[in-house]
């Protein structure tokens, strides 16, 4: 829980809601509306990733490291960005070398969830994530 209020989710929200409501309709220029839309839709991307970012990079790093036979939690958190990219590669390493398979029915089922979990964050509305958290 954070310690400030707003958090940054939000202070983006807020913003959204300022640039969709009194910015955006004083815009007469469709560069520049478009750009706007753009600027928005980064700032419902840090929103979600302020939320839900720590949570995919734990799943991320625990159902790849699971996989891969490490020890997951031996993270620290201010080290999970790094552990993240590091699990990722040995990963690639491993499927490079022939060690596994890319096709192997066991890591496409990790690689869609972290998939999806993901989408949660870069955009909901992807028909493919609606489609995944529907059924």
């Amino acid at each position: 829980m954070p310690v400030n209020q707003p958090n940054v989710s939000q202070l983006c929200e807020a913003l959204q809601e300022f640039l969709g409501r009194e910015v955006t309709p004083a815009v007469a220029d469709d560069g520049l509306k478009y750009k706007l839309k753009i600027a928005m839709n980064v700032l419902g991307i840090i929103a979600r990733e302020s939320e839900l970012g720590e949570g995919f990079r734990r799943l991320e790093r625990s159902a790849l490291s699971e996989y891969l036979g490490d020890d997951a939690e031996s993270a620290a958190p201010e080290s999970a960005d790094l552990e993240s990219a590091d699990v990722n590669k040995r990963l690639l390493d491993h499927i490079r070398s022939g060690d596994i398979a890319l096709r192997e029915d066991d890591l496409l089922a990790i690689l869609e969830r972290i998939t999806v979990a993901k989408m949660a964050i870069d955009n909901p509305r992807y028909a493919s994530y609606l489609k995944h958290v529907d059924d």
